[in-house]
């Protein structure tokens, strides 16, 4: 069964992500942990300033026992308040194969038809099939939506846009800072450090100041994009004071931009500072001060409001729907043929102990041929079980059949490795 539990920009704001945020150490421990207790087989977690979903696959098929217990490990792992669980959102089957294949398409996003989501979905199967807490089946999903995301961006104007929230939001702040000499920081130098970089220059600036903590990773960033000015180790605040338009996308778990600190900055100009950062890096209460403007990422949500229906907006819907709907089959025969798999083993290992069972005084040729009996009677009974099977699922198109038939031989193995 596939399954996802998380949480979006769609129905919780900024803080409230925070709350489910996930490092790569954190992801890799919690479904550890839940494969061990026996929830799931595996799962992928993709975390962003957006989002934090986790795409799981699960042989429990009793789907309200399995969301009750993945809640209760949640709330208890990472402490979530009663209003931010009651805004965690589930889907299973259809609905997440759906969603699955739009996000990675770019209609999902804040900022629709964004490109950066399609690499980190790619990171965050990587990480889990680095760290092997995949599956086999979620590797198949996975490239599905890969292979959607592809063929969208190839056949279809939304591929065009390359747009992304770093990007969005530079041109969301360009907007906004009215300065005639416009003086851009970043401050943090990762992934989306690299996107708003990128999109400051495309937009014609000369130079880009960047600050990182560590001198290192700020020198390596600066060698594969030459228009940057670097500050390190502790000058922070020395490159906001040379600013005036300050971007903030650090992995930091607190805020770095402290109301107290750009007081002593004794600031003398507009200052704008854009958050894209999850939790968030800059302090709710730096508005307070006169002349300091600061947004973060759900401001980015008029943008989109705004925006055109793309033209193509109902081909690529169709497109994503034919994907979804050969997919849901895949897991139906899918399913099917594991069932089968399982009529088989147990027919084999309820032989096996039935013929060991034979009484010692009967001779070899005897046993030989109560053997060769069984193996036809055997043969016979699995072949009428699994062609009902297949005529039951492909009658209804239904996995019902099959999730019971492989729960009920689930069962019967289960006794048999008890016997043994």
């Amino acid at each position: 069964m596939f399954g996802l539990i998380g949480i979006d920009y769609t129905v919780a704001n900024v803080d409230e992500r925070a709350c489910l945020a996930l490092s790569e150490e954190e992801a890799v421990m919690l479904i550890s942990d839940w494969k061990r207790w026996g929830y799931i087989s595996g799962a992928v977690v993709l975390s962003t300033c957006n989002r934090v979903e986790i795409y799981y696959d699960s042989e429990e098929n009793n789907s309200s026992l399995l969301s009750k217990v993945l809640r209760q490990s949640l709330q208890r792992n990472l402490e979530l308040s009663t209003r931010v669980m009651a805004k965690l959102k589930e889907l299973d089957g259809e609905e997440l194969f759906r969603h699955l294949f739009r996000l990675s398409s770019g209609l999902e996003s804040m900022v629709q038809g964004e490109t950066q989501i399609l690499g980190q979905l790619k990171e965050a199967f990587r990480i889990a099939t680095r760290n092997k807490i995949s599956t086999p089946l979620l590797s198949r999903l996975f490239h599905k939506a890969f292979e959607i995301a592809k063929k969208v961006r190839s056949n279809f104007m939304l591929g065009a846009k390359q747009l992304s929230a770093g990007a969005s939001a530079v041109d969301f702040m360009l907007n906004k800072c009215t300065s005639s000499n416009i003086k851009p920081l970043i401050i943090g130098a990762g992934q989306i450090a690299e996107t708003v970089y990128e999109r400051l220059v495309g937009r014609g600036f000369k130079e880009v100041l960047l600050y990182n903590r560590t001198r290192e990773r700020a020198e390596r960033f600066q060698a594969t994009h030459p228009k940057t000015k670097i500050f390190t180790e502790g000058d922070m605040l020395r490159a906001v004071q040379e600013a005036n338009l300050i971007f903030v996308a650090t992995s930091s778990l607190n805020p770095i931009i402290l109301k107290e600190d750009l007081i002593k900055l004794n600031i003398k100009e507009d200052l704008f500072f854009f958050d894209l950062a999850v939790p968030r890096n800059i302090a709710n209460d730096v508005v307070e001060l006169t002349r300091v403007f600061s947004y973060a990422i759900d401001d980015l949500k008029n943008l989109t409001s705004e925006k055109e229906a793309d033209e193509q907006q109902t081909l690529i819907e169709a497109e994503i729907e034919t994907f979804v709907q050969d997919f849901v089959l895949w897991c139906e025969a899918s399913g099917v043929r594991e069932s089968i798999e399982d009529i088989q083993k147990v027919s084999q290992l309820l032989l096996k102990r039935e013929l060991r069972n034979l009484p010692k005084t009967l001779s070899d040729q005897q046993r030989e041929l109560i053997a060769q009996y069984d193996e036809h009677f055997r043969i016979t009974y699995t072949t009428a079980l699994v062609s009902a099977l297949r005529e039951l699922s492909e009658g209804e198109r239904s996995s019902h059949y099959a999730d019971t038939t492989k729960a009920l031989f689930k069962k019967i193995k289960q006794k048999e490795a008890h016997r043994s």
